[in-house]
């Protein structure tokens, strides 16, 4: 037997281990709450009747001082001063006792109130007995001695529930720290399943979206590549030629008469002054010439006027009467005759009004295609899904990264509930759900 107990003892006992769910935890915290706090309510209702009796007893022992008189005579001075002494010991005595009222049963926060009012309670007392025990010493040492007898023994009574109530709010501190777990735990799993739900019909809106993305971009493929584009794309090639060709033949136009610019301004100021009559109409035209030339060939009307104008200043210039140094005014002879001989004038504003014309036309082609409407209105409705599917897909990540971080917040807590858990319990506990 001897050598049994020293070589063969048993292997130590493993720790019993406990798997529950988050449900069952909770009931089995919530019955542990309840058996505890059944527990102390014999000890505690014990406590209480107890200081119910000495609050009545010190009460009694109060009124006793209160009404006690003197056997002998003293001086008057000393009984003013006890008698002083005397009423404040008992009322602040009889109110500490009145504010103590044992609580009815075990809810945590009634123990708390109570302990509370009565660590104040004796507190109050303890002052007032200090402050004026020894002056009604003085002369009532035989009433007071029941007074202080009675108060301690409600201090011990005091303080044993005092104890007694710290260790159960201890006990179900704890317990409620397991409850707590409990709460975020469901609540972080509850919000996982919603972030996963959103995350899936989040996914499943991309896919869609990616989807009409990939079905219009067909759609417009085929439309670009199809006859009548080509056409349409042949005649926005040649409108793109003539809008080239008309701007250039309107600079050549503008750029003719800029070039007697000069000698114009000098027939404007022989008008002026009064020196070269005109009309209204030719006046106006010259403003043109000078100030907008474009505008010169946009009406035959408007072009002869200006020819004409031309040919006066022509005459103007070979009069002298618009002077010109001699050789700008040589060449500016020579330019104006051979312009106003060839026709060069009518025939670029021909140019330009078939130019124009046929920018029109182009035009009118181009902007009543019905296949340019379907482009555009594939363009925007592709651009809107693909806007769409960037503001899905940047909110996915985002749920994806709080998914993670709150996965890692349920694990942390998990391992922090089952260790607490376990504490309370006595047993290793293991959470399934």
């Amino acid at each position: 037997m001897f050598l049994k107990r020293i070589f063969g003892r048993g292997k130590p006992r493993e720790p019993k281990v406990e798997s529950l769910s988050l449900d069952s935890l909770r009931g089995r915290v919530d019955a542990l709450k309840k058996e505890r706090l059944a527990e102390v309510q014999p000890k505690l209702t014990a406590a209480f009747n107890k200081i119910a009796s000495e609050r009545e007893s010190l009460l009694a022992g109060l009124r006793d001082l209160v009404a006690a008189e003197l056997v002998e005579d003293v001086h008057p001075g000393l009984y003013k001063t006890v008698d002083e002494a005397r009423r404040l010991l008992a009322d602040k005595l009889t109110r500490a006792l009145t504010s103590i009222r044992p609580p009815g049963g075990t809810a945590p926060a009634d123990l708390l109130a109570f302990d509370e009012v009565m660590t104040r309670a004796v507190n109050l007392m303890t002052a007032a007995i200090v402050a004026h025990g020894r002056f009604v010493a003085r002369l009532f040492t035989p009433q007071l001695r029941p007074v202080e007898s009675h108060l301690r023994e409600l201090y011990g009574s005091a303080r044993d529930a005092h104890a007694a109530i710290e260790k159960v709010l201890a006990e179900v501190r704890s317990l409620e720290g397991v409850s707590s777990k409990i709460a975020l735990h469901a609540d972080l799993t509850g919000r996982v399943e919603g972030l996963r739900a959103d995350i899936m019909s989040l996914e499943k809106r991309a896919a869609e979206l990616e989807g009409f993305i990939e079905a219009e971009s067909a759609q417009l493929a085929q439309l670009i590549g199809g006859e009548e584009f080509g056409r349409l794309e042949s005649s926005r090639r040649e409108l793109e030629q003539i809008e080239h060709e008309l701007t250039h033949a309107e600079a050549v136009a503008a750029h003719i008469i800029l070039d007697f610019s000069r000698p114009l301004r000098k027939m404007r100021k022989l008008v002026m002054s009064g020196k070269l009559r005109m009309t209204k109409e030719n006046s106006e035209v010259l403003e043109l010439c000078i100030e907008n030339p474009p505008e010169v060939f946009s009406s035959g009307k408007k072009l002869g006027v200006a020819t004409a104008l031309l040919r006066s200043m022509l005459e103007l210039i070979e009069s002298g009467e618009i002077s010109l140094d001699a050789r700008e005014r040589r060449k500016r002879i020579e330019y104006t005759r051979v312009l106003l001989s060839g026709g060069a004038l009518a025939k670029l504003r021909g140019d330009i009004e078939r130019l124009r014309d046929k920018k029109g036309a182009l035009e009118g082609l181009c902007q009543r295609s019905p296949i340019l409407e379907k482009q555009a209105e594939l363009k925007r409705v592709i651009g809107g899904h693909t806007s769409d599917l960037e503001r899905a897909k940047a909110t996915l990540d985002e749920l994806r990264r709080d998914l993670q971080k709150t996965e890692e917040e349920i694990r942390k807590n998990k391992a922090e509930l089952e260790e607490v858990a376990s504490g309370v319990i006595g047993a290793s506990v293991v959470i399934t759900s």
